[in-house]
């Protein structure tokens, strides 16, 4: 178990991480989402034992992982961070870059190790490349693979997603997945890699992750399993970090054929996939159509200055036209700023 309790870190006048305490399982994948500059890429420098902490501590197996300050060379070895520019071996192909984590090992089991990890990260058919000849995801497929090579307890990724275009992005997420699952199932329930993913999209991760955190100047506002996190935002950031949502004064919800509310300045949210199209119910007027391939994505007017965001399979629908909605009042949730 990666541990850590109320890390505090600061530069010059700047508290990148606030106050940030967190366990992770063997075997467990967590994404932490926030904005940029919320302390995310700090938070992993420090559980990886790359950044000293000025107060709080951090912990493997219950064993202190040290800083910097503490080593001659920063960092744990049963700890991988795995950065956004990937780091490889410019002039080395990507079975050398791999082979080189693991060249303490034995020749009989390096061979079979990298091999294997080629076909996880699907790299067989570029395994004689050097990282200038390769894309952008099999790079960063590569850089996964080594990190992963001796089996480390953590693995910890920067940003695993920034650089990749949609087909890349899924491969890597879809990698992620299967990775840390196949090998919990070869190894016992100790020593079961775990991941730790901080991305500021949380559309990939909700789908792999095990349990979402929200970061936001330097503190861990929010943390629980994906579909709590998303339908039970406790603020209207964390709400619009974890994807689309419709954030509205409670005073507004006569509009929605809901009843008044005893606190009408509160701010609250809805999902447009909560938001149904019918025949009765509020009406609006329909200000534009988004085409998003599986279905559409509906800008409803209630009112001058309430406007929802709607989703739908309807093909009949047009700018100008009047819809009648419905929401069920438990649909609504009660955020903060």
């Amino acid at each position: 178990m990666l541990t850590a309790t109320k890390l505090s870190k600061v530069y010059s006048d700047v508290t990148a991480v606030r106050n940030v305490s967190l366990s992770l399982e063997p075997g467990q994948i967590m994404a932490l989402v926030g904005a940029s500059g919320s302390g995310k890429s700090t938070l992993l420098n420090l559980l990886a034992g790359m950044a000293d902490a000025d107060t709080g501590t951090v912990s493997l197996d219950g064993e202190r992982v040290a800083g910097p300050s503490d080593v001659l060379v920063p960092g744990h070895k049963n700890i991988r961070l795995v950065h956004q520019e990937y780091q490889l071996m410019p002039n080395v192909s990507v079975r050398e870059n791999i082979r080189y984590a693991l060249r303490f090992f034995e020749k009989s089991y390096r061979d079979f190790r990298v091999d294997e990890l080629l076909r996880l990260c699907r790299l067989t058919e570029v395994q004689d490349r050097v990282p200038r000849q390769i894309s952008g995801g099999e790079k960063q497929r590569t850089a996964i693979a080594r990190a992963i090579a001796d089996k480390p307890a953590v693995l910890l990724l920067d940003e695993p997603f920034s650089h990749l275009d949609l087909p890349n992005r899924l491969i890597v997420r879809d990698l992620l997945f299967d990775m840390v699952r196949e090998e919990a199932d070869v190894a016992t329930d100790s020593r079961a890699t775990s991941c730790l993913i901080v991305t500021h999209d949380a559309t990939d991760a909700l789908s792999i992750a095990d349990s979402l955190g929200i970061m936001r100047d330097g503190k861990l506002i929010q943390l629980g399993s994906p579909t709590a996190v998303y339908h039970q935002p406790q603020t209207a950031y964390a709400a619009r970090m974890t994807g689309p949502v419709n954030i509205l004064k409670a005073r507004h919800l006569p509009l929605l054929g809901l009843p008044e509310p005893t606190s009408p300045n509160e701010l609250i949210c809805l999902r447009p996939e909560q938001i149904q199209l019918t025949e009765g119910g509020a009406i609006g007027t329909i200000r534009a159509v988004f085409f998003k391939g599986s279905h559409y994505e509906l800008e409803v007017a209630l009112s001058r200055y309430v406007l929802l965001r709607l989703l739908t399979t309807r093909t009949d629908l047009h700018v100008g036209q009047e819809v009648g909605i419905r929401v069920a009042n438990e649909s609504v949730w009660t955020v903060k700023p």
